[in-house]
């Protein structure tokens, strides 16, 4: 799966649109068969696959009065699981079968549901459905076609969700979006009403500062272990690895990872850290779960706790590595 297609890749925020037709555990899970009724692949379902802690995701489902919209917006924290699960499939055929299937499938907690005081709805997205267009237009230039795109512009004269049910949901469209006036969490003065909402948007949105405070914690207690182990030299470098480390005469570096989810079976690498660790021994792999990570009263993140799994001598293989930064599954301790 071409899953960088049409995505921002350079940005620190990742987010997704889960189009759901039922209303039970909204929030709560992303669930998804690993196979479609007919036993192929679905692109829509396989995407759940790629979620990761911390990664935030929009759901569409029929409002109250029935229209369709983006209610509100839940934050992944995992880990990913395979489950038995019986699910009707969605569209014509699906339905024809008239049999629920039963079968192995994907399924990731979710948490912190937040609900929008007013969802955007379908017709307040197609007020805005030109600068919608603009934005894919300009995507498509950088990214090319636009693969996994949340929204399809429907007989060239309406937007709708896409047809599937988890699709990406390119930074560049939240920043659009939630600029619509009916996100805004409360009436403002005319004047205010665009600053307010832009706050508001980019207040719970925006990912970067949470993943480097993350980063840094993963790093410090990585630090604070060698040491104690007797290590008499510590660098921090950051790229193409996060620690050079002396130990009982030895140099070893080290690749740091930290997530907020619990025992993860996955961690998201780049293509320097998978060649680096190829070619130098000892790399050990040391990987932080269940950081706790929260805003003190001035805004700041602030995190805590976590426990310590670590790869001596890692050695990333090919069938463990997956094409999504590289996402690298974690072998048994």
């Amino acid at each position: 799966m071409g899953i960088n297609n049409w995505w921002d890749s350079d940005s620190d925020e990742i987010y997704w649109m889960e189009i759901r037709k039922e209303p039970v555990g909204l929030g709560e899970y992303l669930r998804a068969p690993q196979a479609a009724f007919d036993g192929n692949p679905s692109w829509s379902y396989e995407l759940t696959s790629y979620v990761q802690p911390g990664d935030r995701v929009f759901h569409w489902h029929e409002t109250r009065t029935g229209e369709p919209g983006i209610l509100g917006w839940s934050e992944a924290v995992g880990p990913l699981q395979t489950i038995t699960w019986s699910w009707q499939a969605r569209g014509t055929r699906g339905r024809g079968r008239g049999v629920p299937t039963v079968g192995p499938t994907w399924n990731l907690p979710l948490s912190n549901y937040t609900e929008l005081e007013t969802p955007v709805t379908r017709s307040a997205l197609n007020a805005r459905r030109a600068d919608v267009l603009e934005v894919r237009d300009s995507l498509i230039r950088v990214y090319g076609k636009p693969i996994y795109a949340p929204f399809q512009n429907y007989g060239d004269r309406e937007l709708r969700a896409q047809q599937g049910y988890l699709t990406k949901f390119p930074a560049a469209l939240v920043a659009l979006l939630f600029d619509l006036p009916s996100v805004s969490a409360s009436k403002v003065p005319s004047d205010r009403r665009r600053t307010a909402r832009a706050r508001h948007g980019q207040g719970y949105l925006a990912d970067a500062e949470k993943r480097t405070a993350l980063e840094r914690h993963a790093v410090h207690m990585a630090i604070e272990h060698y040491r104690a182990a007797g290590a008499t030299e510590i660098e921090e470098l950051g790229k193409p690895y996060d620690l050079r480390v002396t130990l009982d005469g030895i140099e070893r570096h080290v690749e740091v990872k930290g997530s907020v989810g619990d025992e993860l079976g996955s961690v998201q690498l780049t293509q320097g850290e998978v060649d680096h660790a190829r070619t130098y021994q000892p790399t050990d792999l040391f990987v932080v779960d269940g950081i706790a990570a929260s805003r003190d009263v001035d805004g700041a993140i602030a995190t805590k706790g976590g426990v310590v799994r670590i790869w001596l001598g890692w050695m990333p293989s090919d069938k463990a590595l997956r094409p999504t930064h590289l996402r690298y599954t974690l072998p048994a301790v």
